[in-house]
C-alpha cells in the first residue's frame, strides 16, 4: 500500500486540496479495480481516488449510473486537484 504521510509533497498537495473542498479520504482496499499493484511494483507511489460520494456504488453492475449532479462535481473535484498537484515543486533529482 502506498504510505499516506504528510511529509510527501505529493500527498500534501492531494490531500490538501481535499481538505480545501471539505472531503473526507477513507482507506479502502479495492481489488482488481485497477493497475496501481503494477506501477507500485515498478516503486511508483500510487492512489486510487473516486469523487463519487454518498453514491451508491454501481460500477459494472446491473443499471450502472451517476446522478448528474454527482458527475459534474467530480469534474470540478479532478480539476481542482490537478491543478495542487501540478503546484507541487520537482524534488531534488527529479527533473
Amino acid at each position: 500500500m502506498t504510505p499516506t504521510d504528510d511529509t510527501d509533497p505529493w500527498w500534501a498537495a492531494f490531500s490538501g486540496a481535499c481538505k480545501e473542498m471539505n472531503l473526507t479520504l477513507e482507506p479502502e482496499i479495492f481489488p482488481a479495480a485497477t493497475d496501481s499493484r503494477y506501477i507500485r511494483a515498478v516503486g511508483i507511489p500510487a492512489l486510487g481516488f473516486s469523487p463519487m460520494n454518498r453514491t451508491p456504488v454501481l460500477l459494472h453492475d446491473h443499471n450502472e449510473r451517476l446522478h448528474e449532479a454527482v458527475f459534474l462535481r467530480g469534474v470540478d473535484i479532478y480539476t481542482r486537484l490537478v491543478a495542487a498537484l501540478a503546484s507541487v515543486p520537482a524534488l531534488p533529482g527529479e527533473s
